[in-house]
């Protein structure tokens, strides 16, 4: 008979013990799919939710008196010129999210309230070829201004009603009152960057630049610090600007990084350390206790080809039904929680084929070996040896 029909008779005839390691391979290859799958979604998560933090590098023109700039509050009336993000650009220095902004104090009025407040032109985030990612600012269409929570309750401006300040004269439309953050953003009023290089006359000028480091590579290649790495590329680009790092907030992004990876590398590692061990011991399990039975057929003419062919069969069979049913409950479960589990990146969230095909590879190749060997090396051994052993 051929052995493949051989083998699903075998299947069908100790139907409860192949359901179960159906079951057992579909419930590890499952669990293994839906973490495969999150993973992708959970350093996502997590990488945005780091660059949320806030730009931990700011480059300022090379003359500001940096006292008299933590003084007022991150501060400066010096400027720079803008083709300073293009030379940055062209040279890909280790940044991402480059946000050009221009900076002036100016009286701001609503109605009859008016103050002196601080004016921030703004554009969108730059990001820097081969790290394309999600835009850290998004850019506020001209004509209109976002303004600090602060400044807006000063300028007696409702929220949910529409309304329109006026500064340096100029009268424009207010989009939206910001959120309280606890910071100098809830005292200014944003605006476009060009619109506000327009408004005080200072076309192609920048106050500064934030960005977000992206010197990891680098620091494990030379063993460099950051600030060295940065301080160095820019100085390469330009002697009209200086760089300032935000050490602290640097670290902590760094730090968020790296634990989640790491936690997520320890619980994939176990996951396929479990899943290695029930395939092989299911198919190793099999093909020893099944040893008596390799002597009966090798007694009716079965040669050890044939015997082999029919254990790794069973073990390959079973597994790639149970691999299938666990991968698509895994995948979709997964993906279906996705939404709830990252908030800011859950819909981005895509089953990685990849990760799906060697799972099944390994899992395969793993039912093939760990029941091929025993059955080998009890086809290799005398009939006699094994008719009547227990099983």
């Amino acid at each position: 008979m051929n052995p493949v029909v051989l083998t699903l008779f075998e299947i069908v005839h100790r139907w409860k013990s192949s359901v179960l390691v159906a079951l057992i391979v579909a419930s590890i290859t499952g669990t293994l799919t839906f973490f495969s799958v999150n993973s992708a979604g959970y350093q996502k998560e997590i990488s945005r939710n780091a660059r949320d933090i806030g730009s931990n590098v700011v480059i300022l023109p090379a003359g500001v008196d940096q006292l008299e700039y933590y003084r007022r509050g991150g501060y400066s009336d010096r400027t720079m010129s803008v083709a300073l993000i293009d030379q940055l650009v062209a040279h890909n220095a280790s940044l991402n999210h480059l946000i050009p902004m221009l900076e002036r104090e100016a009286v701001c009025s609503a109605g009859n309230r008016s103050t002196t407040a601080r004016i921030v032109g703004i554009s969108a985030s730059i990001p820097m070829p081969g790290r394309p990612k999600a835009p850290m600012q998004r850019s506020i269409p001209d004509g209109e201004v976002q303004l600090g929570s602060t400044l807006a309750e000063k300028l007696g401006v409702d929220r949910d009603e529409p309304s329109k300040v006026s500064i340096n004269g100029q009268v424009f439309g207010v989009s939206r009152v910001n959120r309280s953050n606890g910071t100098w953003q809830d005292a200014v009023a944003l605006m476009d960057l060009i619109a506000a290089q327009s408004l005080f006359g200072l076309t192609s000028e920048i106050s500064r630049i934030e960005a977000i480091e992206c010197t990891n590579e680098q620091c494990e290649r030379t063993g460099l610090k950051s600030d060295v790495i940065l301080a160095n590329e820019l100085a390469r680009i330009t002697d009209q600007a200086t760089l300032l790092r935000r050490e602290r907030m640097a670290e902590a992004r760094s730090s968020i990084r790296i634990l989640s990876r790491d936690n997520d590398s320890l619980l994939q590692n176990a996951l396929w350390a479990l899943l290695a061990l029930s395939i092989v011991g299911l198919s190793s399990l099999n093909s020893f206790q099944r040893s008596s039975e390799v002597g009966v057929l090798q007694a009716v003419g079965y040669g050890q080809g044939r015997l082999v062919t029919m254990f790794v069969l069973r073990s390959v069979m079973l597994t790639i039904v149970g691999a299938a049913i666990g991968i698509t409950i895994g995948a979709s479960v997964s993906l279906a929680h996705s939404g709830p589990l990252f908030a800011a990146t859950g819909k981005q969230v895509l089953v990685d084929w990849t990760a799906v095909s060697r799972i099944s590879l390994i899992a395969t190749a793993l039912a093939a070996f760990a029941s091929g060997l025993p059955a080998i090396l009890a086809a290799m051994k005398n009939p006699a040896e094994l008719i009547g052993r227990e099983n």
